[in-house]
């Protein structure tokens, strides 16, 4: 399926400046690379690059399509990128809370993205997903984003208690000077990232890409109850789906499912010899 991205800003302030339009657009991108890496758990420098297939003026209009898919990206991933990026757009428009998937640096710029924005629908911005030219999903974006999405991002809490979910995309030294990883939670569909002291490192190199975890900590939370960041105090490995091992496939004979019968049991009881 061929992705494309159009974006159109109305009204006067889409031609009176340049710059701002520019900056629009700019950090639309910048949101796309950013929902990317955590899609893909890699930094979000090494994105998927864009290109335009078609450029208009008077009011700002523009389709952009996929120029390069990053190395660790797939076409599917961008489309998802390219649905989350509208889909939570269209959800800030409507609730001041962080949209679903996204993170705090997620949200962040989707606040940049609609602050030049005016307050009705002809002076603002129209986003919308297509696929093999046919609309996917579209959002009608005014400057009610950028005002949900600061009281969303701006309103903190500080509490302490646990989430269960998977750790991916870590991140150790950098400005913050200790490993950080995404923590995916089990409810609430939250990226959230966490910080984790040395004193923890054994216990994050266990926990490293296993399917459940539980992370207790203090949180820091958005007057939604969301969930913007975490310090780790303890990491708890959760019980994973049960998987067969190398013996058990060779000898065709797994416990749990024949109800602890052997094979030759379990395949005459199916038959009704017993």
């Amino acid at each position: 399926m061929r992705i494309e991205l159009a974006l159109r800003l109305l009204g006067p302030h889409a031609g009176m400046d340049a710059q701002e339009s520019l900056q629009a657009l700019t950090t639309t991108l910048a949101l796309l690379r950013e929902l990317e890496a955590t899609e893909t758990a890699r930094p979000s420098g090494n994105g998927t690059r864009w290109t335009f297939n078609e450029l208009r003026l008077g009011s700002v209009a523009c389709t952009l399509e996929p120029l390069r898919i990053a190395e660790h990206s797939t076409y599917d991933v961008v489309e998802r990128v390219a649905r989350s990026a509208v889909g939570g757009l269209h959800e800030a428009e409507s609730a001041a809370r962080i949209p679903t998937g996204w993170t705090l640096r997620a949200a962040n710029l989707g606040r940049r993205v609609a602050k030049s924005l005016g307050a009705s629908p002809d002076v603002g911005m129209i986003l919308e997903v297509r696929g093999d030219g046919e609309p996917l999903r579209t959002a009608e974006i005014t400057q009610r984003t950028a005002l949900h999405l600061e009281s969303a991002t701006r309103t903190r809490h500080h509490t302490f208690g646990s989430r269960r979910g998977r750790l991916s995309g870590l991140h150790e030294g950098g400005r913050q000077r200790r490993p950080r990883a995404l923590l995916r939670t089990e409810v609430g569909g939250e990226v959230i990232p966490v910080y984790f002291g040395d004193d923890l490192d054994p216990e994050l190199r266990r926990a490293w890409r296993r399917d459940r975890v539980e992370i207790t900590g203090e949180i820091t939370e958005n007057a939604q109850g969301q969930s913007m960041w975490m310090r780790a105090r303890d990491i708890e490995l959760l019980p994973t789906q049960p998987q067969l091992s190398d013996d058990d496939l060779r000898g065709g004979f797994w416990p749990d499912m024949t109800g602890g019968q052997d094979a030759v049991e379990y395949v005459e009881a199916l038959r009704g010899d017993t």
